[in-house]
C-alpha cells in the first residue's frame, strides 16, 4: 500500500503556491499572505496537519476582510492538506464547500455534479482549476470513477499551461487505471484494453509535455509501474498493446534517473523513487517471454532496486520524515525476501517496524506485521508466522475506520492488499494441531471471528465508509435449531467451518487441491491460482446453468454440478446436521451461510443430494448473512404487519432511460398483497418516487417494504441500483430512504425488504456483495432479493405464496426464511404452474433470505 497517494503529490508540485498567486497586490505584504507562505512551507516539509491549521487562520482573516478569493484559495490550501494526510472525503468535501456547495463527495450524483459544475467558474481560473482537480480526485476516492473522469475532462479547457495540463494528464491516468482494475475484475477485455491504453498515453503524455522535473519523473515512474501492472493480465491485455510504452520506458527512464538523483530531496521526490524501486523488484520477477523482457534486460543491468532504496532512506532521514525511512525499509525487506535472503528480510521489517511504532504509522505497521508472517511462513515457522499474522489482523481492526479515508488504493487494490491478510491467518489457525487431524476448538473459533471481520472489510470497501456497526452475537441465544457454515478458499484448499447449536461447539473439514479435483473431475495439474480460476469457473458456469430458464439436459447438468458443491459443503456433516431426519423431528432446521467470493452468487437452496433425491431446501430453511455481527434479530409478530408496496406495470421513463422492458404482472402482484393483508398501502406508477418513498417510512411505522422494479446488484456500489418511476435509487442513499429519522431514533427498524424483480450483474463474481450492500444500507433486518432475472408472473406468484405462507403458519410470530422454504417446496413439486415448467430451479431458487431468517 502506498502510503501518500500519487494524486496527492501530482497536486502539491503544482499548487502549493495557490495562497500566494490569488492574492492582490495591496495584500502581498500582509500577515494573511505570511501566513500562507508558512503553511506552504510546512506542507512541503511534510508537515500537513501544520499547515492545514495555518491555512485554516489566514481563512478567518479573509472571512473577515470579506475577500472571496482568498476564501476560496485557503480552502483549496486545505483541501491539499487534507489529501496528503489521506483525507480524501474531507478534502473533497472541503473544495465543494469552498465553491458554495453544502453536499458531500461520496453521495453525489450525475444530476448533482450538472448543478455543481457551473459553480467553478469565478474569476481566477487558476482557483477554478484546481478545485476541479481535487474534486476529481476525491470522487475517485469515493468509487465514483465515471463522475471523477467527467469532472477531470470538464477541467481541460481551464488548463492553462503544459504544467497544469501534465497535471490533469496524470490524474487521468489513475483514474484510467483504477477503471482497468475494475474492467479486470468483470472480464470485459474490450473495456479494459482501452483503459489500459488510455491510462499508459495519459502517463506518457505528462512526462513528455511538462517542463517541471518532478512531473516528468512522476508521469515517467507511474507510466512504469501501471506497465509491470498491465504486464501481469497477459490473459487479458495483448503484448503488442503495451510494446510502444516499453520503448518509451527504454528512451526516457535513464535520463528520468538521473533527474531523480540530482534533485533536491522532498517527500514527493523520494516517494518517486520508493515507486520506482517496486517496479523495478517487480520488473525482476517479468517471466522472460514477456513483452517487458526488453526493458528487464535494459533496466536491471544498469539500475539496481537497492541502489534507489537506500538513496530514499537517506533522504527521508535528511528530512526527518519517518513515515517514509519506514517504508523505504520495508521496501528492502521486500526486496530482500525475493532474493530469498529470509534472516536479513526478518531484521530489516522489525527495523521498520520499530520506526512505525514511535511514529503510531499503524497504517503502514500492518503490512510490515503481515510481511513478517510471510517471511516467518517461508521459514516454517508457523507458530511465530501466526502471531505476527494476528498482530497484522489487530491493527487492521484497530484502523478499519480510518483505512477507507486514509487510503484511495484500498478501494481497488482491497483484494491484492488486504483480503490476503485475512485469509492467511485463516490458513494458519486452520492448520492442525500437533498430534491431530484438525486445529484446536480455539483456532477454529477465532477462525470464525477472522472470515466474519472479512466480510465486514468487504462491505466497508464496498461503500468506502466503515458503515457497518458490528456487534457481538451469541447465536445459541438467538436460535438454538440454526447451524452456521462458513465456507472459505484458501491458498491451496477449500475449508469449512460449522457452528452448530451449544457452545463452542464447532466441527470442521478441508478438501485439498487433489480433492477438489477428484470432486470436479479435473484431472490436469492446478497451481494455486488455476485452482482458484477452476474453483470460479465451476461456480460461474453453475450459475449459468441454474439461471437459464432451460428443461432436460441443463436440469441434469445443474443436479450434478450443485451435488459437486453438496459434497463440499454439507456430506461431510450429514450426521451433525442430522439431514436423514426429516425438518419437523430434527434438531436443525435452519442453515444459515455465510459465504465468500463467487459463491454468494449461488443460491445455497439447490444444492442436491443425490442420495436423498433432494433439493437442500426440502430439507432447511436457508439463509444467507454477511455475517452474525451485522444481526439484528427480532422475530415479528402477525398482528404488526404493515406493508409499504411500490411499483409500476407501465414503461416507466427511468425503464426507458436504463434500456429495461415493462413488468406486465407486477400491478396484480401488489393487488394480490393487499388482499392477503389489509395493512398495506400502494405507491404505484408515478407515485413510485424516491420522494414519496421517504415521506410514506417517515409518516407510518412499515415494518415490511415490498418494491417491485428493476434493479442491479453489482460489486461496484455505483451500479448497485433500484428503478423509481423517474430515476435510479443508488445503494449508497437506501439509508435516507429508509430509515426515518423516527426510526433511527427508536428501535424500530424495517424487518423485510423484498426486491422482487432485481438481479445481479452477469459476469461479476462479487456482484451478490451488492445484495448484501442493499440490506445493510438499508438498514433492513431482512432483504428478500433475487439473484437474476426471473419472469415476473412465476414471480408474483412467488410472493403471493410467501406472504400467504407468512400469515398462515401455525406460530403467531413471522418466521421468513421458513415460510420462503414452504414456496419454495411447493415449486419444486409442480404444485404452482405445472404446465409453466415452474419447477425448474430458475424460477424458484434465485430469491434468497439475506440477513436476520427469523
Amino acid at each position: 500500500m502506498k502510503i501518500i497517494k500519487l494524486f496527492a503529490i501530482t497536486l502539491l508540485s503544482f499548487s502549493l503556491t495557490v495562497g500566494i498567486n490569488i492574492l492582490p497586490s495591496t495584500l502581498a505584504q500582509s500577515s494573511t499572505a505570511n501566513l500562507v507562505e508558512q503553511g506552504t512551507q510546512l506542507l512541503q516539509k511534510g508537515k500537513a496537519e501544520a499547515a492545514l491549521e495555518i491555512w485554516q487562520q489566514a481563512e478567518e482573516i479573509y472571512r473577515q476582510n470579506q475577500n472571496q478569493t482568498g476564501i476560496i484559495g485557503t480552502k483549496i490550501n486545505q483541501a491539499q492538506a487534507l489529501t496528503s494526510l489521506g483525507f480524501y472525503q474531507r478534502s473533497c468535501n472541503t473544495v465543494l464547500q469552498a465553491f458554495g456547495n453544502n453536499l458531500e463527495c461520496d453521495r453525489l450524483t450525475k444530476s448533482d455534479l450538472d448543478n455543481i459544475l457551473p459553480k467553478f467558474q469565478t474569476s481566477n481560473t487558476s482557483l477554478d482549476f484546481q478545485g476541479l482537480q481535487i474534486l476529481g480526485n476525491g470522487l475517485m476516492a469515493s468509487g465514483k470513477l465515471v463522475l471523477s473522469q467527467q469532472v477531470l475532462e470538464k477541467s481541460s479547457t481551464l488548463a492553462y499551461s503544459n504544467n497544469t495540463k501534465a497535471q490533469l494528464f496524470i490524474n487521468l491516468g489513475n483514474n484510467f487505471l483504477y477503471q482497468a482494475n475494475i474492467s479486470r475484475e468483470e472480464k470485459d477485455k474490450k473495456a479494459l484494453r482501452i483503459l489500459v491504453e488510455q491510462s499508459l498515453s495519459n502517463y506518457q503524455e505528462a512526462a513528455t509535455i511538462s517542463t517541471e522535473k518532478l512531473v516528468q519523473i512522476q508521469g515517467t515512474i507511474n507510466n512504469l509501474s501501471s506497465l509491470v501492472k498491465f504486464s501481469q493480465w497477459s490473459d487479458q491485455v495483448p503484448s503488442n498493446l503495451l510494446q510502444p510504452y516499453v520503448q518509451f520506458q527504454i528512451d526516457t527512464l535513464p535520463e528520468i534517473i538521473e533527474d531523480l538523483n540530482q534533485i533536491n530531496p522532498t517527500p514527493e521526490s523520494i516517494i518517486a523513487t520508493l515507486k520506482l524501486s517496486d517496479a523495478l523488484i517487480d520488473i525482476e520477477k517479468i517471466n522472460p517471454e514477456s513483452n517487458l523482457a526488453e526493458l528487464q534486460t535494459n533496466l536491471t543491468e544498469f539500475i539496481p532496486p537497492n541502489k534507489f532504496l537506500n538513496q530514499a532512506i537517506q533522504q527521508a532521514k535528511v528530512i526527518n520524515n519517518s513515515r517514509l525511512e519506514a517504508y523505504g525499509i520495508r521496501t528492502q525487506a521486500k526486496l530482500s525476501l525475493t532474493k530469498g535472503k529470509l534472516k536479513e528480510a526478518v531484521k530489516l521489517t522489525n527495523q521498520a517496524l520499530s520506526i512505525t511504532q514511535k511514529v503510531s504509522a499503524s497504517d503502514i505497521a500492518y503490512q510490515l506485521q503481515g510481511q513478517l508472517g510471510d517471511i516467518l511462513v517461508e521459514q516454517e515457522n508457523y507458530s511465530e508466522a501466526l502471531l505476527a499474522y494476528k498482530a497484522a489482523f489487530n491493527s487492521l481492526q484497530v484502523l478499519r475506520r480510518d483505512l477507507v479515508s486514509l487510503n484511495q488504493d484500498i478501494q481497488f487494490d482491497f483484494r491484492a492488499n488486504i483480503e490476503p491478510f485475512y485469509r492467511k491467518l485463516v490458513n494458519l489457525l486452520l492448520k492442525p494441531e500437533i498430534g491431530f487431524n484438525i486445529p484446536s476448538v480455539a483456532n477454529l473459533k477465532d477462525a470464525v471471528e477472522v472470515i466474519e471481520a472479512l466480510q465486514l472489510a468487504e462491505l466497508d470497501n464496498f461503500f468506502q465508509d466503515a458503515c457497518t456497526n458490528a456487534k457481538d452475537i451469541n447465536i445459541d441465544e438467538i436460535d438454538q435449531n440454526a447451524a452456521i457454515i462458513y465456507p472459505i478458499l484458501l491458498e491451496n484448499k477449500f475449508s469449512v467451518i460449522v457452528k452448530l447449536p451449544g457452545t463452542d461447539n464447532f466441527r470442521y473439514t478441508t478438501a485439498s487441491e487433489s480433492d477438489l479435483k477428484a470432486i470436479f473431475n479435473n484431472n490436469q495439474s492446478q497451481s494455486e491460482s488455476d485452482l482458484k480460476e477452476t474453483f470460479n469457473n465451476k461456480i460461474s458456469q453453475l450459475r449459468k446453468d441454474i439461471a437459464l430458464n432451460v428443461r432436460e439436459q441443463t436440469l441434469k447438468q445443474v443436479k450434478f454440478s450443485s451435488n459437486q458443491l453438496y459434497n463440499l459443503l454439507i456430506k461431510p456433516f450429514e450426521v451433525d446436521l442430522e439431514t436423514n431426519l426429516e425438518h419437523d423431528t430434527s434438531q436443525i432446521k435452519t442453515l444459515v451461510f455465510i459465504l465468500d467470493g463467487a459463491l454468494r452468487n449461488i443460491p445455497m437452496s439447490v444444492l442436491y443430494d443425490s442420495e436423498g433425491e433432494r433439493y437442500l431446501v426440502e430439507r432447511y430453511a436457508i439463509a444467507v448473512t454477511p455475517g452474525l455481527q451485522l444481526l439484528d434479530p427480532k422475530l415479528l409478530s402477525k398482528e404488526q404487519v404493515l406493508v409499504l408496496t411500490a411499483g409500476t406495470d407501465q414503461e416507466a421513463p427511468s425503464y426507458k432511460k436504463e434500456g429495461y422492458s415493462s413488468l406486465p404482472n407486477v400491478k396484480q402482484e401488489l393487488e394480490v398483497i393487499g388482499g392477503i393483508i389489509p395493512q398495506s398501502e400502494q405507491l404505484v406508477d408515478e407515485k413510485f418516487t424516491e420522494i414519496n418513498i421517504q415521506d410514506k417510512i417517515n409518516s407510518e411505522p412499515f415494518n415490511i417494504v415490498h418494491v417491485a422494479t428493476h434493479g442491479k446488484f453489482s460489486s461496484n456500489p455505483d451500479e448497485t441500483f433500484i428503478l423509481a418511476w423517474d430515476q435510479p435509487i443508488n445503494v449508497r442513499n437506501f439509508d435516507q430512504l429508509l430509515q426515518s429519522e423516527k426510526l433511527k431514533r427508536s428501535d424500530r427498524a424495517i424487518e423485510l425488504l423484498i426486491l422482487s424483480a432485481c438481479q445481479t450483474a452477469r459476469g461479476d463474481e462479487r456482484a451478490a456483495l451488492g445484495l448484501a450492500g442493499v440490506a445493510v444500507r438499508a438498514g433492513a433486518r431482512s432483504v428478500l432479493g433475487s439473484l437474476w432475472a426471473v419472469s415476473d408472473a412465476s414471480t408474483a406468484e412467488l410472493m403471493k405464496q410467501f406472504y400467504q405462507q407468512l400469515l398462515q403458519s401455525n406460530s403467531s410470530q413471522l418466521r421468513k426464511a421458513e415460510a420462503l422454504r414452504q414456496v419454495q417446496i411447493k415449486f419444486i413439486k409442480g404444485e404452482i404452474g405445472q404446465d409453466l415448467d415452474y419447477n425448474i430451479p430458475f424460477h424458484w431458487s434465485s430469491f434468497i433470505i439475506v440477513g436476520n431468517w427469523l
